[in-house]
């Protein structure tokens, strides 16, 4: 019979219960924020497609027009979020609580100590916040200006992408943590809620290419011309459905990313139309335009199934990697070799579009473009054109999603 027990094993049993709730609440704390950020970072993205086509139909009369609002709320939102994290660990980290130590915070600037994630998404909300005024004063200068290319546009996109990329290391810090723990998530579809947030913001990440065919316009090479707007498709397609596979090392993960794409698509192209005739008629502004109108843009609506043709592929290929790994017991990354996968997102951004471009014109009335609005212009000869560059292109997001899923698939901080 065992004893009873000594004051020492009293003692150690309740450190090991108040470490462990302490760890749980470094967890609570960590994972709500991860989950209210990508709420506001797809707020912020929605607002972003429903400003564009605002500056386009309506114009640009004031800032806070409610496209800004809606944009900046979430911008706004997520820095606060983020500063608050900063804050609460930090302290926490000053009075060596369990659950906060170097193994899972960074130090910064001297003073603060927090989890990477959040760190690099509070830059990534102030080189925004700080592109708004800089945007609007550009905008007093020079007018409308419905472009990526003006610098605070620029400026904005990358405080974007770095807020993105804070939001993936925040949810892959805490799969790694939920991997290692003993307590064993609930999952869908084989993935856990966590993943499925990263795999999100993946899909997030490809959505912001889709209006991208207005800023990359066909460059002139003699007699054919250069479909620059397979780039950005291929660099996006590269880095987010390479990610998704080396970040949670289970076939299937590109698929979902791409199929939560094809929902952002749908749900963003849904939106827009109805969000600008509703403002026009409660606010009774007017449009630029007497024949252009919102409408549903079913162009942009499809351009997404080139990611999935892509992902499906990209899955197929790993899942036999996969099963081969098992059979040898290794666990390495599932994702094919790096010009493969390079091949299988180059060649659908490249030919997808021309023969969207083909569809289009044989069945405009599945189309309804506002009138004047810029479609895509591609022939095939200038697909294969394209090719070549795509796959360059592809080939170094392959190997940025490779290296950053690594990193997520193993980075506890």
């Amino acid at each position: 019979m065992a004893g009873p027990a000594t004051g020492v094993e009293v003692t150690q049993t309740s450190q090991n219960t108040i470490r462990k709730a302490a760890d749980q609440t470094e967890r609570r704390l960590r994972r709500v924020g991860a989950w209210l950020l990508l709420y506001l970072a797809l707020q912020t993205e929605l607002g972003l497609a429903w400003d564009r086509n605002w500056h386009d139909l309506i114009g640009r009369d004031q800032f806070w027009t409610l496209p800004h609002i809606m944009m900046y709320v979430g911008i706004g939102g997520a820095g606060i979020i983020a500063l608050v994290v900063i804050m609460v660990d930090t302290l926490r980290y000053q009075r060596k609580a369990p659950g906060v130590d170097d193994t899972n915070t960074i130090h910064v600037l001297g003073i603060f100590h927090a989890p990477i994630g959040y760190v690099l998404l509070g830059f990534g909300a102030l080189t925004d916040l700080a592109a708004a005024p800089l945007d609007n004063y550009w905008h007093t200068l020079y007018g409308i200006d419905v472009t990526l290319w003006s610098p605070f546009h620029v400026m904005g996109t990358l405080g974007g992408i770095l807020e993105g990329i804070g939001i993936l290391y925040i949810f892959g810090s805490e799969i790694v943590a939920e991997r290692v723990s003993s307590n064993s998530p609930r999952r869908f579809l084989g993935f856990s809620p966590l993943e499925w947030g990263m795999l999100a913001v993946l899909a997030a990440y490809m959505s912001l290419t889709i209006p991208a065919l207005t800023a990359f316009i066909p460059v002139a090479l003699g007699p054919v011309q250069l479909f620059t707007y397979a780039l950005p498709l291929a660099l996006a397609g590269g880095f987010s459905l390479a990610s998704a596979l080396q970040a949670t090392h289970k076939p299937g993960s590109a698929t979902l990313t791409a199929a939560l794409l094809i929902i952002q698509s749908l749900y963003t192209q849904a939106f827009v139309p109805f969000a600008l005739t509703t403002s026009v008629s409660l606010l009774h502004i007017s449009y630029r335009f007497a024949d252009r109108r919102p409408t549903f843009n079913l162009t942009l609506a499809l351009i997404p199934l080139l990611f999935l043709i892509a992902a499906v592929t990209l899955d197929l290929l790993a899942s036999r990697r996969y099963r081969h790994q098992q059979s040898r017991k290794v666990a390495t990354a599932i994702l094919p070799a790096t010009w493969l996968a390079a091949l299988v997102i180059a060649i659908p951004a490249s030919i997808i579009p021309a023969l969207l471009v083909w569809f289009v014109n044989l069945l405009p009335a599945f189309s309804p473009l506002p009138a004047g609005m810029f479609a895509l212009q591609a022939q095939l000869q200038d697909a294969l054109v394209a090719l070549p560059v795509a796959c360059i292109v592809a080939v170094a997001s392959v190997l940025c999603g490779r290296v950053f899923g690594d990193i997520w698939y193993m980075n506890r901080q």
